[in-house]
């Protein structure tokens, strides 16, 4: 028989508890909730006296919160690979300056800084037809050498 490894070994992305949501957002919404219902409760209980706003809201509060926050999630998530959204809030973070950018972010055409010295072209340059057709100058190649004493009566 074949051993098997755990399924937990598997797993490539955050599996989803509640809702499509992960532990990991669970926990940032249950946080976040639970500051801030616990707030909203103390001012109640500042208000009216009666101290179980502060238990029934920091109990609640967070689980209300937590259903519609999934709910609202899964509506973010849905269609896009995993881990997204996060990758979204944080590129928005960076473009307001509330944090650096780990992402290579580059609008454009990538270069060297420098051309390379090979190109497609045949490696020997051939001449053109044209350059066949030129009549002979006393400079070309076919012209009558001079002798070494025309040579130097010139100079």
């Amino acid at each position: 028989m074949q051993d098997r490894a755990p399924l937990t070994d598997l797993i490539n992305a955050e599996p989803a508890i509640f809702q499509g949501m992960t532990v990991t957002e669970a926990k940032v919404i249950g946080a976040v909730s639970m500051v801030l219902f616990l707030t909203l409760g103390t001012v109640l209980f500042a208000m009216t006296g009666f101290w179980q706003f502060i238990v029934v809201c920091g109990i609640f509060g967070p689980l209300v919160l937590m259903w519609f926050a999934s709910a609202q999630l899964a509506m973010v998530k849905r269609g896009r690979p995993d881990g997204y959204y996060s990758q979204a809030i944080h590129l928005w973070l960076t473009e307001k300056g509330l944090g650096r950018s780990h992402f290579i972010r580059h609008n454009g055409y990538w270069a060297l800084g420098r051309t390379l010295d090979f190109s497609l072209s045949a490696p020997y340059e051939f001449p053109s037809a044209e350059s066949f057709k030129q009549p002979l100058t006393d400079n070309s190649v076919t012209s009558t050498p001079k002798s070494d004493q025309e040579e130097h009566e010139n100079h």
